[in-house]
């Protein structure tokens, strides 16, 4: 990798953790771009290279957990059980949820469902979990489904198991559209 390409990376990641770091101790409104900057060391130049605004800072590090989800569900063995995967997936979740639990409190957690809904349909795709390609219709109720329930168990902060939020999604997953 190019180290331009290694600096610019490292430089968004530095943004996300300040960001994270800040808002264990503020509420997101309360922030500025400025403080950002300092707590990450990089310039406000540097900032608006990649980021308009601080919400973009959260929605891109929400969007690097969902696409580390997406990858893993995509990668998933047919004959794995699907309940064991949702629950290792969620766990990691609640491992580091400041990013996901950030959107739902600041109510801009809808980008976090259109990576729902996104994952859902590359999944489906993928031929790895569904017996067939979905359509829009059950892309949207499966992932809508699937995020009320990890919104809700984000609410109740955290109290059910992964393995109990994985069987509260199975339960509810219409069992024609799974592979078994």
């Amino acid at each position: 990798m190019r180290k331009s390409r290694q600096d610019s990376l490292y430089s968004q990641q530095y943004i996300m953790e300040a960001l994270d770091q800040l808002l264990e101790e503020n509420h997101l409104e309360d922030i500025t771009i400025t403080e950002i900057c300092k707590k990450a060391g990089v310039a406000r130049v540097t900032f608006y290279k990649y980021y308009h605004t601080i919400y973009d800072v959260l929605n891109a590090s929400v969007e690097v957990s969902i696409k580390s989800a997406i990858e893993q569900l995509s990668n998933i063995n047919p004959q794995d059980n699907i309940q064991d995967v949702l629950a290792d997936i969620i766990a990691r979740i609640a491992a580091s949820p400041t990013s996901l639990q950030r959107q739902i409190n600041s109510n801009t957690h809808g980008v976090v469902l259109e990576y729902f809904v996104h994952a859902i349909s590359r999944l489906s795709q993928a031929d790895t979990v569904f017996t067939k390609k979905l359509n829009q219709a059950e892309v949207l109720f499966i992932a809508g489904g699937m995020f009320s329930i990890i919104t809700h168990w984000f609410k109740n902060d955290l109290q059910e198991s992964p393995q109990s939020v994985a069987a509260m999604i199975t339960d509810v997953l219409p069992s024609s559209a799974l592979k078994q």
